[in-house]
């Protein structure tokens, strides 16, 4: 059962309180009955008719649908563009464009992620209260994978208030009753008198009218749009050439910023040993040591500030992270395995006690490494701080909210109060998380307050992203399970130790940090709540480091669950059972589980023979209120080197809305997870990351992409996430698929080693056998 606020939710939406005019927020239900919370008023703008927060209708029958989620390739701004078109009763065709809307307005707010209760089903004075306070903050983010689960409702509404609208002016204007009107095709119709009215005709007058209280929807029999294949939106002008992501701002007059981060976390500038060459280099405007912790350069162009930050010699003041190596880290983890005082998330049963006393007990320990996002475009912001001291950014950002606080945060640290803040936000070229950060907004924010007058871009180098940057934890767990007679577990037993997400998110964005015990990101996909096990026990040690850690692509799942699901076939394997009949037994509680792990077995024909050196491996998650299970085939050839063939995935997404957009979803997160379960890792000597651009931390290229097959399961209920689960089950079912061919049990990730084939590390290999 969803908890009404996650630990995550009360953090968010405690810090946002913390900054804002908490008083005007809270100060009463008469205030807070007057929070537009559905947006589903609508007023004139201009020549244009908004019928709502989400729709507006033009004089020519076009429709510009309001999507305030980021796009980052994941295609939600089609989807829920579908299910307004659905129920405005349009097609979906070039008459619909989609625009993302940056304002504060309460309807646009995440209450969805805050409070983890679906719109549909939002009810209660609770929630009537949480709604409007985090509506009223104005947080407006996209993550969690919770684009659709959070709006699709909301957006569905909207569509059809506005449908009635234009009912009611077409009623007006014809003077006949709404109910003899139907519509179609972007037109009213009087179907006895033959009369009809576009849209367009009638935006204007609609706009100025109450919506419905409760509007009709369209029941599912009806629709045409919604659960269809749609091309998307914004794919003609990709072809084109046409979209403008972060990177691509060009704007008169700018000048261009490149940056150096301490290589030891932590560390703060001593001094630039050498600002007088630097300041003399080609094209160089400014040296600026930022909140005393990082340094940069601006110049006429980024390749000259680039090159003159190159030249940098700075004096970084010493940590106690100074002499830190993976190895030392590495220890760290294991130490904490042993902890006496873990915090405990879950105690069901009396698991420690059945454990102690079985006779037969499984015990197994996994680490993993710490990651950075290696998102595909550098992390950049372009801010323009005008003489008059109001301020707009262009930034590939998660959050306009995020945007916002970082130009106050970084301007500030300039002596510069921005009177207001223009936020536009860009196409992202991937983001994963990272792009949720304040960081790089406020650095460009107090270089853009430095230069008044003159917009600023800053951009970071791909070795400033990939050593500087942010991370994913490591992590290390033990997992025990007592088997009964039958070979299943009895009792289960997990301990993960890791650095809070929470803990270290809030250190740096947040005016409140609740301290990182308890941190639910750290133990998900650990609960196996799916399986039928009768006592169960799950622990989270937090593990502090220097290093700076940051939301990533499924957090906790991205290891949790390879932990638990190499561990299952472990179990299998003491069982002597087929891991696929092992987790069968285990679902026979779950259908929902069950009918998605047949299906990816079915799609594998899972018990085919396989030829020597071949494997196949399986795994299954619920996340984001989604299940998906995948089965990966390996060949594993006789030097080590792995090639993951084929994986095949089978999701329940819950109602998928555009098909395609969550099979697409599925192939990008599998390649992914292949990249992370077979070449990722970030190690460190001396404190500082040793890795640095794509040559010594590889990408999954399309020459050894595994092929992937994708289908859907349909289970009737409302949305689940699809942007993240896709990357969840695949470093255990390719471990499994390993273990499957070779006899081998590879608890760690990465689960080859990469050799340089023609100056890249693409090449991935078994690792040597502990000795």
């Amino acid at each position: 059962m969803a908890r009404f606020l996650s630990r995550r939710g009360f953090l968010i939406t405690g810090a946002a309180l913390g900054g804002t005019a908490l008083v005007a927020a809270v100060g009463g239900v008469g205030y807070l009955a007057t929070v537009d919370v559905d947006g589903l008023h609508g007023h004139l703008d201009g020549e244009r008719a908004a019928l709502n927060a989400f729709l507006i209708i033009q004089s020519d029958g076009r429709v510009v649908v309001n999507v305030p989620r980021t796009e980052m390739g994941q295609g939600i701004h089609t989807g829920l563009a579908m299910v307004v078109a659905e129920e405005l009763d349009i097609p979906f065709d070039d008459r619909i464009t989609v625009e993302f809307p940056t304002e504060a307005h309460p309807a646009y707010s995440v209450w969805f992620n805050m409070l983890q209760i679906r719109p549909e089903e939002a009810s209660g004075p609770v929630v009537w209260v949480g709604r409007r306070v985090l509506g009223q903050l104005g947080f407006i983010a996209t993550g969690a994978s919770g684009s659709t689960m959070g709006m699709w409702h909301p957006m569905r509404v909207a569509g059809a208030s506005a449908r009635h609208m234009l009912l009611a002016a077409a009623a007006a204007r014809l003077d006949v009753p709404a109910a003899e009107l139907a519509t179609g095709d972007g037109f009213v119709r009087h179907v006895s008198s033959g009369q009809r009215l576009s849209y367009g005709e009638l935006a204007r007058e609609a706009a100025l009218l109450p919506p419905p209280d409760r509007p009709a929807l369209k029941p599912a029999s009806e629709w045409r749009i919604i659960g269809r294949s749609q091309p998307r939106v914004d794919l003609p002008a990709k072809v084109r050439g046409e979209p403008v992501f972060g990177m691509d701002i060009a704007l008169p007059d700018m000048v261009h910023a490149a940056i150096r981060h301490a290589p030891v976390f932590g560390a703060k500038v001593g001094r630039v040993v050498n600002e007088a060459e630097v300041r003399a280099a080609p094209g160089v405007r400014d040296v600026a040591v930022i909140d005393g912790q990082k340094v940069a350069v601006v110049a006429a162009s980024w390749w000259n500030a680039e090159q003159a930050a190159w030249l940098l010699n700075i004096e970084w003041t010493k940590t106690d992270a100074d002499g830190v190596s993976s190895t030392e880290m590495s220890a760290r983890l294991r130490s904490a395995l042993a902890s006496t005082t873990p915090y405990e998330h879950i105690d069901d049963g009396d698991a420690d006690s059945v454990i102690t006393n079985a006779s037969t007990v499984l015990e197994a320990d996994f680490t993993v490494p710490f990651l950075p996002h290696a998102c595909m475009e550098p992390i950049n912001a372009t801010v323009f701080v005008r003489d008059d001291l109001t301020a707009e950014a262009w930034v590939s950002s998660q959050s306009p909210m995020a945007v916002r606080q970082g130009v106050a945060r970084g301007a500030g640290l300039a002596g510069v109060e921005p009177t207001s803040v223009t936020c536009n936000i860009t196409m992202n070229g991937g983001a994963f998380g990272r792009r949720s950060d304040q960081d790089v907004v406020a650095e460009a924010s107090f270089l853009a307050a430095r230069h008044r007058g003159r917009p600023l871009q800053l951009i970071w180098s791909r070795e400033e992203d990939i050593a500087r940057g942010l991370f994913r934890s490591h992590a290390a767990a033990r997992l025990r399970a007592a088997l009964g007679p039958d070979g299943l577990p009895v009792a289960y037993d997990a301990l993960v130790a890791t650095q809070s997400v929470i803990e270290s998110v809030a250190s740096r964005n947040l005016p409140v940090n609740p301290g990182p015990d308890g941190d639910r990101i750290s133990v998900e996909g650990l609960d196996k709540l799916h399986y039928a096990i009768p006592n169960r026990r799950i622990r989270s040690q937090h593990v502090p480091s220097h290093m700076p850690i940051h939301f990533w692509r499924s957090n906790g799942f991205s290891f949790n669950t390879f932990f638990t699901e190499s561990f299952i076939d472990e179990c299998a394997l003491a069982a002597k059972a087929d891991p696929l009949a092992y987790r069968r037994a285990l679902l026979r509680g779950s259908p929902r589980h069950l009918a998605v792990l047949n299906r990816a077995a079915e799609l594998a024909k899972w018990g085919t023979p396989m030829a020597p050196g071949r494997g196949r491996g399986i795994a299954i998650e619920e996340c984001y209120r989604s299940i998906v299970a995948q089965v990966a085939e390996v060949t594993v050839a006789a030097d080590g080197e792995v090639r993951v063939d084929r994986v095949f995935c089978a999701i329940d997404a819950g109602l998928v809305i555009n098909p395609d957009a969550v099979i697409a979803q599925m192939e990008g997160g599998i390649s992914f997870g292949v990249t992370t379960a077979l070449m990722s890792a970030i190690s460190l000597d001396a404190g500082a990351v040793v890795e640095s651009n794509f040559h010594d931390f590889p990408m999954q290229r399309l020459a050894n992409a595994p092929a992937i097959e994708v289908a859907i399961v349909d289970s009737g209920l409302p949305p689940g996430g699809a942007g993240e689960p896709g990357i969840v089950p695949v470093a255990g079912a390719i471990a499994n698929a390993i273990h499957a061919a070779t006899g081998r049990r590879i608890r760690s990730l990465p689960l080859a080693v990469t050799e340089t084939v023609d100056e890249r590390r693409t090449r991935t290999v078994l690792p040597p056998v502990a000795t």
